[in-house]
C-alpha cells in the first residue's frame, strides 16, 4: 500500500470560513434608488432642453374634466353682463394654464409648431373629450403654442408659473393673451388690396358670449370680383411689357456704351 495515493478529504466548513466576506456596498449602487430626480430644483429643472423629457401629447383624465369642465360652464352662461363675462375670462384664463402647462414639454418644429401627430392628439382630444367647438379649440390649441414660444416657457413650467407670466404681463382673457402673443404687424399693400375685393377675418362674439374669428366677405358680387380680376391681370401684362421694354433698351444702351469705349481705346482716346 505504499505507492497508494493519498486521500485528501476536504473539510467544507473550514473552506466556507476562508471565503472573504462579500461587501455588497460595492453593487447596491446598482440597485440602489436614484433619487436624484426627485432633488431637482425649480432652476434644475428649466434648464433641461425641450424634448428631452419624453411628453404625451395626449390629456391626462385630470386635463380633460378641468377643460370639458370650463367649457360647459361657460356655454351655460347666455346671459352677457359683467359678472358673467368676468366668469368667462376667469374660465377661458383657466383653460389656457391647462393647455400651456400640457404644450410646454412637447418638442416644437423648427418653425416653432406642433408635430402633426401632437397637433391632432391635441385637436382630436379638445373637440371630442373636452366638448369644444372646432374653431374655439384651434385658437385655443394656436394661441396657447404662440404662448409657449414668445416667453419661452420651460418644459417642467407649473401651472402658477403659468399664472405668475399672465399675472406679469396683465392677461386677464383671451383678447388681451391673443393680443400679446400676435403683435399687430405692418399691415402690406397687397393685404389691403385682397381684403377691399375679398374681405378679412375678424373677431366676432359667438351666442356664448366667447370671441371666435370668422371671415368677413365684402358686398362684392361674383361679377364684380371678375371684372376685377381681369382688370388687375390686364394691368399686369401691361406693367410686364414695360419692364421687358425698359430692360431691352437698357440692354442696348449698355452694348452701345460698350461699342464706343472699344472704339475709343483702339483709337487710343
Amino acid at each position: 500500500m505504499a505507492n497508494a495515493k493519498k486521500i485528501v478529504v476536504s473539510n467544507k466548513e473550514d473552506q466556507i470560513k476562508t471565503i472573504n466576506k462579500v461587501n455588497f456596498d460595492n453593487i447596491t449602487p446598482i440597485i440602489k434608488e436614484d433619487k436624484t430626480l426627485n432633488k431637482l430644483t425649480v432652476e434644475d429643472m428649466i434648464s433641461i432642453p425641450k424634448g428631452m423629457l419624453k411628453a404625451d401629447p395626449r390629456f391626462s383624465n385630470d386635463l380633460v374634466d378641468q377643460i370639458r369642465g370650463s367649457e360647459n360652464e361657460i356655454s351655460g352662461l347666455k346671459t352677457t353682463n359683467s359678472e358673467n363675462t368676468k366668469l368667462v375670462n376667469e374660465l377661458k384664463i383657466d383653460q389656457y394654464v391647462g393647455l400651456i402647462t400640457h404644450i410646454a414639454p412637447l418638442k416644437l418644429s423648427a418653425s416653432n409648431n406642433l408635430t402633426k401627430a401632437d397637433t391632432r392628439a391635441i385637436s382630436e382630444d379638445l373637440v371630442n373629450e373636452c366638448s369644444m367647438s372646432s374653431a374655439n379649440a384651434k385658437l385655443l390649441k394656436d394661441n396657447s403654442v404662440k404662448f409657449v414660444v414668445k416667453f419661452d416657457v420651460p418644459s417642467q413650467a407649473t401651472p402658477e408659473m403659468v399664472r405668475d407670466i399672465l399675472e406679469e404681463n396683465d392677461i386677464t382673457s383671451q383678447t388681451k393673451l391673443k393680443k400679446a402673443v400676435n403683435p399687430q404687424e405692418e399691415i402690406l399693400l397687397g393685404d389691403k388690396i385682397a381684403k377691399m375685393i375679398y374681405g378679412k377675418t375678424k373677431a366676432v362674439k359667438n351666442e356664448d358670449g366667447i370671441e371666435e374669428d370668422m371671415f368677413m366677405p365684402t358686398d362684392l358680387t361674383a361679377d364684380d370680383i371678375k371684372i376685377i380680376e381681369e382688370t388687375l391681370a390686364d394691368a399686369k401684362r401691361m406693367r410686364d411689357a414695360h419692364d421687358k421694354s425698359v430692360k431691352d433698351s437698357t440692354k442696348d444702351q449698355s452694348e452701345d456704351n460698350t461699342q464706343v469705349k472699344d472704339t475709343f481705346k483702339a483709337l487710343g482716346i
